[in-house]
């Protein structure tokens, strides 16, 4: 589990495909203190086992995640997002984040407005069900507010920071991002509802 909140930017070293997988060698230096083998780490919001606790850090991407995230997309010098896995008692400062990609979508455009540096990304049928404005959603692992829904595109609006500390200001139109949608959107689409309730956060374990 995540929170969505960068924690360093690292570089790709290398990636080396093997068939439908690849190891992903990735440059950082902070990410990696304390760090054992086999510890989660979202890269671009997808959750991976770290094969070392040194860097570079190495990890083995398998064809499913690859098909499903713009992991595959990747080449040498690229930036990455990168956030290790939380910690029980750590500071939630973003949005729950699973680390389990809903897809990848394109970057339709962005630009300067008088409320910031906004930028669209486009949706898919069935998207939109998840999406609600001033709600949560993960972009390249970053914890986000949707600013506003349109009919095939959501739009989102970046503080300084955001554009400094993540690789999101890098990304130009036409460009691929991964999202992971709300997953306490997903669970009330699931119990058929439009509102969580404390029947539904008892059930999924979020209140007891």
């Amino acid at each position: 589990m995540f929170t969505g909140i960068v924690e360093e930017v690292g570089k790709v070293r290398n990636v080396a495909r093997r068939g439908q997988s690849a190891r992903l060698e990735i440059t950082c230096t902070k990410i990696t203190e304390g760090m054992k083998t086999g510890d989660s780490v979202a890269v671009n919001g997808v959750c991976l086992s770290a094969v070392n606790d040194e860097g570079p850090l190495a990890f083995d991407v398998v064809g499913n995640t690859f098909s499903k995230t713009n992991l595959k997309r990747l080449k040498t010098g690229d930036n990455v997002n990168l956030e290790n896995a939380m910690r029980l008692g750590d500071k939630v400062s973003g949005h729950m984040v699973t680390g389990h990609v809903d897809g990848e979508r394109v970057l339709r455009g962005s630009s300067n407005t008088s409320k910031g540096q906004a930028i669209d990304i486009g949706i898919l049928s069935g998207d939109e069900k998840y999406l609600v404005a001033k709600g949560a959603v993960a972009v390249n692992g970053v914890s986000l507010t949707v600013g506003e829904l349109y009919r095939d595109f959501f739009r989102i609006y970046l503080i300084p920071l955001t554009l400094k500390s993540t690789t999101l200001g890098e990304i130009r139109s036409g460009g691929y991002v991964n999202v992971e949608f709300d997953m306490m959107a997903k669970y009330a689409e699931k119990q058929g509802r439009k509102t969580i309730t404390n029947d539904i956060l008892r059930s999924t374990g979020f209140m007891s």
